[in-house]
């Protein structure tokens, strides 16, 4: 059976499936076998093709680390710090210095204990890498091991956010690694996956592109804190969690409802309906802050290089028409006129108004005085889902503009790869592509790790505006909300000046799951460790 054939088939009601669709399952229809109650069997959208969470954002990475590693700190659903793999913290020296205490008895998953070695080089690889952690750095002076259990970090001034940065839930976060591990050049990725978090990676089951599987850890430690978000208690209750990346959406849909599979984490948006109408699944958001499309451009290179082209597409595009291509269920999208995510306590419409001008002759006429020569324009689109979608309505977007548009359709993989290369179109670079990041991914201008200035230093795409990092300095030190929040708005002021991305819009995140998954915890990412089944 093809796509088209399953969904007219259970538009009438349930369907036995054909031998060939349970083949492409992966398993023989029977639902649950003995033994699978303790196994949480998934389909993963994003592939895992880097087992470096530090080195990459990928979503299929960061996924991953939150099974894999822990932090010392973790936020909760109001997204305050609190204590994780750390007993806790206190603050020296009129505030120019952080002591960590490490929680008594924690292991890695080689069975060697977690002590403050092994922490101090994990922050400083962050912290050469992650736009929150370079922001960091700039404060710190030096790193101490008390002992195998305490470090102090010492600040050359106050850094009242120092907490907020090691505790994020935005990638790429502070995971803690081996001592061995968080030596390797933040330039490099790592080789091995061994971390301290509730599951260990089975790196002899992995398949980059198919599969992924994890075991419980038994010498796991959980937190004393109940669970609130991502902090607190992340005891696991499977014994194992298997990884599926089935990259056709019909035969995803055919094992999630044969129960071949459990639980699907994002299901292209035009199967919702027919899922919703199975009696034995059900639809719904974990995630506590959506997601949010943007178009990033390549500042290296033309046409992008150019701010009055980039201030050009921002006059022609209308968030609701894109927004439409993402899901069929509008009710499901919100247009977001800013940099921070809505309903936080940065967000804010302020310097806004090139984004709301949604007039495509407008956009023509800009795009020509802005001097643009015909140069081509390289976008990336992914093959399935909202970005793939939505990709395709601003490529017809910009041949109604004028531009010379060459359309590259690449799975997630070669997104990540290629999103790096930093030379021209002419040597496989590229102009543009559109992106999504969880609400969490973009609360303030730290951590939001599109929103920088730092040229080559930063996301790809290179922005260079030192106005935004200077900006960002100011709202680091500040210290009264008042004030932070002033400084935020500036960012973004600034930001809608020189565009170094362009907001779509946000949509709600759903996953597809079986009726007898327990444990769906409202948290900021996707994480697992509390999920489970009932009998």
């Amino acid at each position: 059976m093809n796509r088209r054939e399953i969904l007219q088939a259970l538009a009438f009601g349930p369907v036995a499936l054909s031998p060939l669709a349970l083949a492409a399952c992966g398993g023989s229809g029977d639902t649950a076998k003995a033994g699978d109650a303790k196994v949480l069997r998934m389909i993963h959208t994003q592939n895992l093709a880097s087992l470096d969470p530090i080195w990459t954002t990928a979503a299929g990475t960061k996924d991953y680390g939150f099974l894999t590693f822990d932090q010392l700190l973790a936020v909760d659903l109001n997204y305050k710090p609190q204590p994780q793999m750390a007993e806790g913290f206190e603050i020296e020296n009129d505030g120019r210095a952080y002591v960590f205490s490490l929680r008594e008895g924690l292991k890695f998953h080689d069975g060697e204990p977690v002590r403050s070695q092994d922490c101090v080089p994990s922050i400083r690889r962050w912290g050469a890498r992650d736009g929150y952690g370079q922001l960091m750095m700039r404060f710190v002076d030096d790193f101490e091991v008390i002992d195998d259990r305490k470090f102090r970090i010492k600040l050359k001034k106050p850094f009242p956010l120092l907490p907020d940065a090691i505790g994020k839930s935005g990638a790429s976060e502070c995971f803690i690694m081996p001592e061995r591990m968080a030596m390797t050049p933040p330039s490099e990725q790592v080789k091995e996956a061994i971390g301290s978090g509730p599951y260990r990676f089975l790196m002899d089951e992995w398949v980059s592109g198919s599969s992924a599987a994890w075991a419980k850890f038994d010498g796991y430690i959980p937190s004393p804190l109940p669970a609130n978000g991502i902090a607190g208690s992340r005891a696991p209750v499977m014994d194992r969690i298997e990884w599926s990346m089935i990259t056709d959406a019909s035969t995803a849909m055919a094992a999630l409802i044969s129960g071949e599979k459990d639980y699907w984490d994002i299901p292209p948006p035009d199967l919702i309906a027919t899922m919703k109408a199975d009696p034995n699944i059900r639809v719904g958001s974990r995630n506590t802050s959506g997601i949010y499309y943007m178009l990033q451009f390549n500042h290296l290179h033309a046409p992008f290089n150019n701010p009055a082209v980039r201030q050009a597409v921002a006059m022609a595009v209308d968030q609701t028409e894109v927004l439409k291509a993402a899901t069929p269920d509008q009710s499901l999208t919100k247009p977001a006129y800013g940099f921070y995510a809505l309903n936080t306590p940065y967000a804010t419409e302020a310097g806004s108004e090139v984004l709301k001008t949604q007039d495509l002759e407008k956009a023509k006429a800009a795009l020509k005085a802005s001097g643009y020569k015909g140069e081509k324009l390289v976008m990336l689109g992914v093959q399935e889902g909202a970005a793939g979608n939505m990709s395709q309505v601003v490529e017809d977007l910009f041949r109604k503009m004028g531009f010379n548009v060459e359309y590259v359709v690449v799975d997630g993989a070669t997104m990540t790869q290629r999103r790096v290369n930093r030379e021209g179109t002419d040597k496989g670079g590229w102009s543009c592509f559109i992106t999504g990041w969880t609400g969490a991914d973009i609360l303030n201008p730290a951590v939001n790790p599109m929103l920088r200035g730092g040229g080559e230093k930063g996301f790809p795409g290179w922005a260079n505006d030192p106005v935004i990092e200077g900006l960002k300095d100011k709202w680091a030190e500040a210290v009264d909300p008042a004030e932070q929040k002033r400084l935020a708005t500036e960012v973004q002021v600034q930001a809608f000046k020189t565009l170094p991305y362009l907001p779509l819009g946000s949509t709600d995140l759903l996953s597809a799951y079986r009726s007898n998954i327990t444990g769906l915890n409202p948290m900021p990412v996707a994480a697992y460790w509390s999920v489970g089944k009932s009998a």
